[in-house]
């Protein structure tokens, strides 16, 4: 089978990238700047996205814009924050109906394209800078987005580990920024930011849909023609397996339920992980894993359990809910629980049962033009040509041996503790 994706650089560092399906009515353009991620402009880029979204020079009402997007048939003009590995990445994204389902023969892609393009690049700019009472609102906004995470103790908790254990790398900075450095944005730095995203991130324009590709990279091709840019970053993540004395930390809040993460690494990449996919999935992924069966259920030691692996940066995270008295408990069970995995302590049955559950995920891909997007978009960031059946006669071969092998690639690298200073009852995840 060929590989779907087409890429074509129309600038410096602009890659305009289609994958044709024509199963698709609708069509999903999206563009997406990649950035390096650092504390000291994280929270100025995180804001742009939302910025932007507002109106450009073309349209620069709100209300306006919204009803030109209504009259593209309901089209959704969308904004979001990401962090791929040691990058920020900015989203700006429009769906619309294909050409082929208008009514009157109306062009949708090329004037759905035409306005994320101007969204992008023609901001609705008052005397050259963003407009102070937009910004104030999107200030606000951001700082909501932020305090949001640290109001759910389970993504705080994960955020903290995260933090804690990649203090040194850009991995370990919060895709937003912090609520200090979002006080301190105006609209000077603000439209300095922009000004710099323009000019130096790394593009991908994503186009998944079963039209005519080209009259959306045409319209984009046009648009960064008279665009400069320069030092464009080059995204680079780097997968260390360096791991010392294990660091530990506890941060104490007034909350019901403890929070424990432990962080592990293990030094694969994208290009060499499907044992490590496998073994996360039956040791924490799946309700039938070895986490969940024996730390959960077999000694009711948390309220849940469960293991992740950040593919791009060889990270696997383990976090659960738990009682106070049972945090020592669970954190020896977790670890109990990853050696039986390394001494091949697991039946063929659950293997493959966990193979199964991985391959029906990897099914879901095809089945809308955003789940299509990210798994191609993911591909350029891994610097991988897999489909998602490509992924599944990858994870088929897999062997008992390769799953043995990937466990004993993980080692503990740092252990998190969010709890409160005395117990309060269940609650709270």
């Amino acid at each position: 089978m060929e590989y779907p994706l087409k890429r074509e650089k129309i600038a410096e560092g602009v890659y305009f990238n289609s994958i044709i399906d024509k199963r698709f009515k609708t069509n999903r353009i999206s563009v997406n700047l990649f950035l390096k991620l650092d504390k000291e402009t994280a929270t100025a880029y995180a804001v742009l996205p939302f910025l932007l979204r507002k109106g450009c020079a073309t349209c620069p009402d709100f209300t306006e814009l919204n009803k030109k997007l209504m009259g593209l048939y309901g089209a959704f003009l969308g904004a979001d924050v990401r962090k791929i590995g040691d990058s920020q990445v900015l989203n700006l994204s429009i769906s619309c109906l294909d050409d082929a389902y208008a009514l009157e023969q109306e062009p949708l892609t090329q004037q759905a394209s035409s306005i994320l393009a101007d969204i992008l690049l023609k901001p609705a700019f008052v005397e050259g800078k963003f407009k102070e009472d937009d910004l104030k609102v999107e200030k606000q906004n951001l700082t909501d987005l932020i305090q949001s995470e640290i109001n759910d103790k389970r993504s705080y908790a994960i955020g903290r580990l995260t933090e804690l254990m990649c203090a040194d790398e850009p991995y370990g900075i919060n895709k937003y920024g912090s609520i200090e450095q979002a006080e301190k944005l105006d609209a000077e730095a603000v439209t300095a930011a922009y000004q710099k995203m323009i000019q130096t991130a790394d593009i991908q324009i994503m186009y998944v849909g079963s039209g005519d590709h080209r009259i959306a990279l045409n319209a984009f091709r046009e648009a960064f023609a008279g665009v400069s840019r320069e030092n464009v970053y080059q995204p680079d993540t780097t997968a260390g397996n360096e791991v010392g004395e294990v660091r530990e930390h506890t941060d104490t809040f007034q909350v019901a339920q403890s929070k424990l993460v432990l962080g592990f690494r293990t030094g694969s990449t994208p290009q060499d992980d499907h044992g490590m996919r496998l073994m996360t999935a039956l040791f924490g992924g799946t309700p039938f894993s070895k986490l969940f069966l024996n730390v959960r259920e077999r000694l009711s030691l948390c309220y849940y359990c469960a293991a992740r692996l950040d593919r791009i940066k060889g990270i696997v995270l383990v976090d659960c809910g738990v009682e106070t008295e049972n945090i020592e408990k669970a954190r020896e069970e977790i670890l109990a629980q990853l050696t039986s995995l390394q001494n091949g302590e697991f039946t063929d049955e659950e293997l493959e049962n966990t193979k199964l559950s991985l391959i029906n995920s990897m099914k879901t891909v095809g089945d809308s033009p955003s789940y299509v997007e990210v798994w191609y978009l993911s591909q350029i960031c891994y610097n991988t040509q897999n489909t998602p059946q490509n992924e599944i006669d990858l994870e088929n071969k897999v062997t008992r041996d390769e799953v043995i092998a990937a466990a004993k690639q993980v080692k503990l690298d740092t252990v998190y503790v969010l709890t409160g200073k005395q117990e309060e009852g269940k609650g709270d995840e």
